[in-house]
């Protein structure tokens, strides 16, 4: 893609308005009516997998700056699942992960979760409906050669501030796309659907929203459930040591395996051999140290089975073999889809900010950390070395704010939920914290979907913490299912398949 600045600013403006050209458009009609909030519906059957329940879908009209009477219009889609119950208790409003992927598809939900409740899922501003948080620079971040290399994050922070100015100028207000302005949404909807009180739940980011929206308006919330929860302060900020005290773990449990330690008595060690003799290219193929560092982060930290296909190339590659290690890199482009949206992802995170002033990179920079902590370092990496304009949650809600709600805390992991309970445990004054073990962020819905699912809903539906259906967790075993060549080959024969049809 060519780059922004390449182009005289006149015609810089007119891609961007182009961009938000539908949001434009809609708005000129809505722009100046003091009727804001406004809340459009039609009934309709939803799909939710394999079958349709009668349900509402519409438009939620919310102004992006609610402090000023003619700031612009936000059009946000909304879809309401009706209960099946003729007299249902409480609604549930769900809060997807991210930030920057959509709050509103796929819609989840079967027919356990809309027994006793209306199911609400509302867009999140700057990703759901218009306008969109985008800007050609925000889709060319993470695309820079070795980014997290502090050169690449000084260019991508300049980048970004250039950005701002020019979606400033063309009439977005970046600031406006918080997590506490997500907050006010979802409450807007919910007075618009004459909901008293709500249930709210949320995974990941998502547990960030239904922490603010306990501290923002807890009289209006009946019961809320985090499940590998964000907080809502310093957003993916974790230090390098949180991150190796996970490979620790499951280092200690790979030497526990047979199979596993017949390939490596340390994985660890097998990792930092690999970092250290590293080729820059291998069969042609060029690996990028930041993509490889980053790939791993996130294969260790989701699910099992992305552990098991890091591992193996990690032990392919000591004994020669970089065939994985380089797939790793150049699947990391495949993989830039699933992040979603990035400048709402900026915003978002940005909007967590408990001290803007800090030294963020010092802060992440340890040099005998395995792989450091890649996620954190690319995020507020970029916030240090750029001039974005944020308007944080702790301005309202300080960090020592506590939350009445009655709350379950739930994560799949010690690694995780421990750091975060230790942290945090004093901000709540009712919740409930289950933290299982050896899970990773994905693996409580991939491996124990029942014993999750039921959790769920036996503390929405009676405030009981119900564990009883996790039954015993699978031992871990490291033999991976599928390695990165496999994937990779199975790609390539999907593309040539597709080409044909």
């Amino acid at each position: 893609m060519t780059r922004v600045r390449k182009f005289p600013a006149s015609l810089i403006l007119v891609q961007i308005v182009m961009m938000t050209a539908t949001s434009v458009s809609a708005q000129n009609s809505l722009h100046n009516e003091p009727n804001v909030p406004r809340l459009e519906l039609k009934a309709e059957k939803i799909q939710c997998g394999a079958k349709a329940y009668d349900g509402l879908r519409g438009t939620l009209y919310v102004r992006e700056d609610r402090t000023k009477p003619n700031s612009s219009i936000i059009r946000l889609p909304i879809v309401v699942v009706k209960s099946l119950s003729s007299k249902p208790d409480y609604p549930v409003f769900q809060f997807a992960g991210g930030p920057g992927l959509s709050n509103i598809s796929p819609i989840h939900v079967n027919e356990a979760d809309i027994k006793n409740h209306d199911v609400v899922k509302v867009g999140y501003r700057g990703v759901d409906g218009t306008p969109v948080l985008k800007h050609p620079i925000f889709d060319q971040i993470l695309s820079t050669p070795d980014f997290l290399a502090q050169g690449s994050m000084k260019k991508v922070g300049r980048n970004v501030t250039q950005a701002i100015k020019e979606l400033k100028a063309a009439g977005m207000d970046v600031t406006q796309y918080s997590i506490q302005n997500v907050v006010d949404d979802m409450d807007e909807a919910r007075a618009a659907l004459n909901y008293e009180k709500i249930n709210i739940t949320g995974g990941s980011y998502g547990g960030a929203v239904v922490m603010a929206y306990c501290l923002r308006y807890p009289e209006r919330i009946h019961r809320a459930v985090m499940i590998e929860a964000a907080f809502p302060y310093d957003i993916a900020f974790g230090k390098p040591e949180q991150f190796d005290a996970r490979l620790n773990h499951l280092n200690a449990l790979w030497k526990k395996d047979p199979e596993a330690i017949k390939r490596s008595p340390d994985i660890v060690q097998t990792m930092r051999n690999v970092l250290r003799d590293m080729p820059l290219e291998y069969n042609g193929m060029r690996i990028d140290p930041g993509k490889v560092r980053f790939m791993t982060y996130f294969g260790v930290t989701f699910q099992r089975s992305y552990v098991n296909m890091v591992f193996d190339a990690y032990v392919c590659a000591e004994s020669g073999d970089f065939t994985s290690i380089a797939l790793m890199s150049l699947m990391y482009d495949q993989y830039l889809g699933q992040l979603g949206n990035t400048g709402d992802l900026l915003a978002k995170t940005y909007s967590s900010v408990t001290e803007t002033e800090r030294d963020f990179v010092r802060e992440l920079q340890d040099p005998e950390s395995v792989i450091g902590s890649p996620l954190s370092m690319f995020a507020w990496g970029v916030f240090q070395y750029s001039d974005w304009p944020v308007e944080s949650l702790v301005r309202e809600h300080p960090p020592t704010q506590e939350s009445r709600v009655e709350t379950l805390v739930f994560y799949g992991s010690k690694e995780t939920g421990e750091p975060f309970r230790k942290k945090y445990k004093d901000n709540f004054v009712n919740a409930h914290w289950v933290i299982l073990d050896d899970l990773g962020h994905n693996d409580i819905w991939t491996l124990t979907p029942e014993g999750t699912s039921y959790l769920i809903r036996s503390f929405l539906d009676k405030g009981a913490v119900d564990t009883s259906k996790f039954g015993l967790i699978p031992d871990w075993t490291f033999t991976p299912q599928v390695t990165f060549a496999q994937m990779f080959q199975q790609m390539m024969q999907q593309s040539k398949k597709n080409a044909i049809d």
